[in-house]
This record gives C-alpha cells, sequence and structure tokens, in this order.
C-alpha cells in the first residue's frame, strides 16, 4: 500500500513483485494471467497520467479561501511582488483586482479580510488627546497590517488601575487581533508605531506589552456570521 506520497511507479514495480511471488508459490495461477497483469503494468508506468491518476494534489497557495461577503481570487505566491506594487500605486495589479474590504498583506503580498481590531489599556490619562490617538492607531493598523483602515476598529481605555514590576508607573497593555497579516514583519511595524503614539503620553517603550492575534475565520463574528460563512 502506498504511504504518504510515494511515487505510483515504485508503488506498481512493488505489485509486480508481489504478482510474480504469488505466482511462483501458486501453482493454479496461469502464466497467461500473469504475462497479461504484466503488460497492464507496463503501460500503466509508460502513460503520463499515472500521477493524475494516483490523485496527486496540486501545489498549494497560500491565498484565503471564500471570505463571507467578499470573495478572495485565487492566487499563487508568485504574484506576491506584483500585487504589493499596487498597493503604493506602481504598475501591475488594478485595485479593481483585490475584492471590497479586503487589503494586502505587505509583508506577504497575500489578501488578507480587513478585520483588525486592537483593545488598549493604559494607566495615563490622555485627557482630551485621547481621540486623536485612537485615530492615530487606526491608520498604524491599516498600513502595518495591509488591511483597508474601514474594517479597523479601536478601543482605548485610559486611567486604568494599573502596575508594572510592582510599582505605580507609566505603561500599556494592547491586544490586536487579525485574520492573518499577523507575522513578525508587520508586528514590528504596529509595535513601533504604537510605541510612538504612546511616548507623547509619557509611557516609556519598554512598559508596553502588545500581544498579536491571528484569529481563524470560524473564530470571528461579523455581520451576524462569521467570516468562515
Amino acid at each position: 500500500k502506498a504511504q504518504g506520497r510515494r511515487d505510483p511507479r515504485i508503488v506498481l514495480t512493488d505489485c509486480v513483485v508481489v504478482l510474480s511471488n504469488a505466482a511462483t508459490r501458486n501453482t493454479k495461477m496461469r502464466s497467461a494471467q500473469i504475462a497479461f497483469v504484466s503488460v497492464l503494468v507496463g503501460t500503466f508506468l509508460a502513460s503520463a497520467d499515472a500521477f493524475a491518476l494516483f490523485g496527486q494534489s496540486p501545489i498549494r497557495t497560500r491565498t484565503p479561501e471564500a471570505l463571507r461577503g467578499r470573495s478572495a481570487p485565487s492566487r499563487p505566491v508568485g504574484e506576491a511582488a506584483r500585487l504589493r506594487m499596487s498597493l503604493s500605486g506602481g504598475s501591475g495589479v488594478s485595485r479593481r483586482e483585490i475584492p471590497e474590504g479586503c487589503g494586502i498583506d505587505p509583508a506577504t503580498g497575500e489578501i488578507v479580510a480587513g478585520d483588525p481590531s486592537l483593545i488598549l489599556n493604559t494607566n495615563v490619562d490622555m485627557g482630551d488627546k485621547k481621540k486623536d490617538f485612537m485615530k492615530a492607531a487606526s491608520k498604524a493598523l491599516a498600513s502595518g497590517l495591509g488591511k483597508p483602515e474601514s474594517f479597523v476598529a479601536i478601543c482605548v481605555t485610559d486611567k486604568k488601575d494599573m502596575i508594572w514590576g510592582g510599582e505605580d508607573t507609566p505603561c500599556a497593555l494592547g491586544c490586536l487581533y487579525s485574520l492573518g497579516s499577523i507575522n513578525n514583519e508587520n508586528n514590528k511595524k504596529v509595535s513601533a508605531e504604537l510605541s510612538k503614539l504612546l511616548a507623547d503620553f509619557g509611557v516609556p517603550a519598554n512598559k508596553i506589552y502588545i500581544n498579536f492575534f491571528d484569529v481563524p475565520r470560524e473564530n470571528c463574528g461579523y455581520n451576524g456570521g462569521t467570516f468562515a460563512g
């Protein structure tokens, strides 16, 4: 029996060996039958469709499946660079080819759903600059993750009771959730931008934790359902 992705030609050769051994042990097997089977096996081995008949799976791409209400077209990984060019207005794929509400991961070139959200808590008082911070954070997520800002959600709670290292010192804790676009390159960009924004409120970069979560489509509710359909 073939296991994993063994070459079907090797599998069929093994079958020929098994038939030959069976013929030597079973005198009732007719030589004509063995010869007929051998001819069929030889013809099959010479066929260019041997791999296709064995159901070899095609090369997978890293593009997501259909997103609820916003289906992403199938694209091979090799088109990543061409897709990224469209974000900067360069020549290549048209923006019309990107499904509405979707974006392109700046690091991988994959089409991703535009769903990111940030929940941030801090013990500093942001005062009347809080809304400006939230708007700037929204743009930072959209840019860093390659998502359309129209789907970015930001929730910030200031003046929280928080300590860091056992001391009452300015700090911030955040959780960022996204369908895809969560990788080291993108995470560092977002972390850097949020740290710059929080620095204006006296929160040092070494007193900030941002946790990044890549959420499966079926675990993200939206529009009365989930992104899995």
